[in-house]
């Protein structure tokens, strides 16, 4: 009996590992930038209204005075668990987004790769909602030109090879290939 091949979504997950990571930082980093200028205003306004006087909230008596010591304290700690969250959710974020990069940077790699040995059945290929289909359209075009007129060399080589005593044969032959490789500019 056959094994047979599993994806494994998580073992995979990172395909181009420091691409996926630096987007992600990127991303966090974001994230913490923002977190601590929201802080750093929410402290400028609290030390501002510190020498101004008390702050006032509304309450289910009539309004009372909130100890300015106390502020600090009721609004960090929220304020620290959201900035915490956003981390969170922004990682998350990140490693989705990272992936959607990683994906079509790896597919284009293996398809190059493939065409640097000579594989020129080789076909890059995304998902249809991906938006680089046009990419590979164009990729793939490239492709086929070079397989069609490399296999037209290759019948002309052959015809050479089969007819070598005749010269107008070969003359023909060699100028269908100079007018293919005419095509390509070296």
């Amino acid at each position: 009996m056959t094994e047979k091949n599993f994806r494994h979504p998580l073992r995979n997950f990172f395909i181009k590992r420091t691409v996926q990571i630096k987007i992600v930082m990127q991303i966090i980093l974001t994230t913490l930038i923002a977190g601590a200028i929201t802080l750093s205003i929410l402290i400028l306004i609290y030390n501002s209204k510190a020498h101004a006087g008390s702050f006032y909230y509304m309450s289910n008596d009539v309004m009372q005075d909130l100890e300015l010591k106390n502020i600090l304290g009721i609004i960090l700690t929220p304020i620290i668990t959201v900035e915490f969250v956003a981390i969170l959710v922004s990682f998350v974020i990140g490693l989705f987004s990272s992936r959607k990069v990683a994906v079509p940077i790896y597919k284009i790699e293996k398809w190059a790769a493939d065409l640097s040995k000579g594989k020129l059945n080789t076909e890059l290929s995304f998902r249809e909602e991906d938006h680089l289909t046009d990419f590979s359209e164009k990729c793939n075009a490239a492709t086929e030109f070079y397989r069609k007129n490399l296999t037209k060399i290759n019948l002309l080589a052959e015809n050479i090879s089969r007819n070598p005593s005749d010269p107008s044969l070969v003359y023909k032959d060699i100028s269908a290939i100079r007018e293919i490789l005419g095509k390509i500019d070296f």
